[in-house]
């Protein structure tokens, strides 16, 4: 999103006046500035908003005026809980839990920016919960095992071994990866600097494994991979996951991370130094991880009774 123009230099009074008659037109482009320019400067991360963020806004905002293009201004403006309680049903239809509150969180930073504006005192969404999802987060996307990632490995060329690396041993997003520099590395200490959710900066410590992988690449300055979309790199990774016979489906790129969790949590037992280095705000997180290896409950769930069979 970009502002069109600048909200501030506009008069309460006008800048009411700007916001319905965009929200009378639906104009799209107008919402998307006037949402970016409340969340820049009042909204919880203010100017650490992530692009992330507001892509998120934008789609949640396209889906909204899409919903509502044959209703009235006023009947947006009504506040009745009926309105969000239709828009998020409608999008259940078709949407998991998770996006469908994507959504909700991004229509309601429209109305918080329409009440900035002085547009409207209403949120008909204020009274409508998130949606439960019923399905345990550890059983949403499973994590590759150590045997997959070696695999991985095995076929991978030297930028796709830091690639994975990154993901399965360092813990990085996808997100985190792509925009990953040099200079955010500190080869000697093994450390990289991560600016994660929230803008929030951390160091991370790096393997044996990750540290011989980066060093085995010719370059040392700008990005560390030469690819810069995310897109790109689950298309490398698809073609690693044929290549090496691995499965891709309910893992993605985002189980090499569960993959880090979930091994450090296996070896160490410790929920904390989990937390800490996939810096988690929480370890309700990180608890996600000590339940997801189902392979060891079968293991020693298999065996109970044995004696008695014998």
């Amino acid at each position: 999103m970009s502002e069109s123009f600048v909200w501030t230099d506009l008069s309460k009074k006008k800048r009411a006046k700007v916001a319905l008659k965009a929200l009378d037109e639906r104009d799209y482009l107008t919402l998307c500035s006037l949402v970016q320019h409340h969340q820049l400067h009042y909204g919880r991360s203010a100017s650490q908003t992530s692009p992330r963020t507001f892509l998120q806004y934008r789609g949640a905002l396209r889906k909204f005026l899409r919903f509502t293009e044959r209703m009235s201004t006023k009947r947006l403006l009504e506040g009745d809980p009926d309105l969000g309680a239709a828009f998020l049903g409608h999008l259940h239809r078709d949407l998991k839990p998770g996006s469908v509150n994507n959504a909700r969180s991004g229509v309601r930073a429209l109305y918080r920016a329409l009440r900035w504006a002085g547009a409207t005192q209403s949120d008909p969404f204020a009274d409508i919960p998130p949606v439960r999802d019923n399905v345990p987060a550890h059983l949403k996307r499973e994590a590759y095992s150590v045997e997959d990632v070696e695999k991985l490995l095995a076929v991978a060329d030297p930028m796709e071994r830091v690639m994975v690396l990154m993901a399965a041993q360092a813990g990085l997003r996808i997100h985190e990866v792509v925009k990953l520099q040099w200079s955010d590395i500190d080869l000697e200490a093994r450390e990289v600097m991560v600016i994660g959710k929230g803008r929030k900066a951390a160091k991370v410590h790096l393997s044996a494994a990750l540290v011989s992988a980066l060093e085995a690449l010719p370059a040392r300055e700008g990005r560390v991979l030469r690819w810069r979309q995310e897109r790109t790199l689950r298309d490398h990774l698809k073609r690693l996951c044929e290549k090496g016979q691995v499965r891709y489906s309910r893992r993605q790129f985002h189980g090499l991370r569960h993959h880090c969790a979930t091994r450090l949590h296996d070896e160490t037992g410790d929920l904390m130094l989990t937390a800490a280095h996939m810096r988690h705000s929480s370890t309700q997180t990180t608890e996600t991880y000590a339940k997801g290896d189902r392979r060891k409950i079968a293991a020693v769930v298999n065996h109970w009774g044995e004696a008695a069979a014998s």
